[in-house]
């Protein structure tokens, strides 16, 4: 977490609308890491679990801004004048159209956990199950869960910071991130 923000911080980049625009939404999504992170470290899990869905969807965002996106719409969203008319399902559809995201991951990804991001977005079953037990209304995350989302939040935060690397045309950037990413998360070799 400490890494990620660090190394991305202040990178200089060729100041295109599209570069702001990706950089901005990428540096959102690293800041999610940081607070589902806190968030964890302090026990507030439900609020972390709600914070994954935002992460993902800002990577996206970002992503798609970088590989995907018309000047027009960039220059709209910039000016607020339209509402972004494309969703997040069709960004990842358009994403994984480039050779970067062919794998099919993103789509999986979202197919396999929307229905419990909603969950823990907006106080579904699974909020509620996790907090009650016999009577009393207490938190019960299963340390499984809690590892899972700190892992695919950091996950994220990495490709978020290899993003930036890349809109900043920073290769040595975005090779000091993945060497930071290993040194914490050995088994991802």
């Amino acid at each position: 977490m400490i890494q990620c923000a660090t190394l991305v911080d202040g990178v200089s980049f060729s100041s295109t609308n599209r570069a702001r625009v990706a950089i901005t939404l990428h540096n959102l999504c690293i800041e999610h890491h940081t607070g589902i992170h806190t968030l964890t470290d302090n026990g507030v899990i439900g609020s972390a679990l709600a914070l994954f869905r935002p992460q993902f969807e800002a990577y996206i965002r970002g992503a798609w801004f970088h590989h995907c996106a018309e000047e027009q719409v960039i220059d709209e969203f910039i000016q607020d004048a339209e509402p972004l008319r494309v969703g997040v399902r069709e960004m990842i559809r358009q994403l994984e159209k480039k050779e970067a995201f062919n794998n099919g991951v993103l789509s999986r990804l979202m197919q396999q956990h929307l229905q419990n991001w909603n969950d823990f977005t907006h106080g579904g079953a699974i909020q509620v199950k996790a907090r009650n037990s016999q009577g009393e209304v207490i938190p019960s995350y299963k340390p499984d869960h809690v590892a899972s989302v700190l892992t695919s939040s950091a996950t994220l935060s990495l490709l978020a910071g290899v993003d930036i690397a890349s809109v900043a045309e920073r290769e040595d950037l975005a090779v000091k991130l993945r060497e930071e990413f290993r040194s914490v998360y050995k088994s991802f070799d």
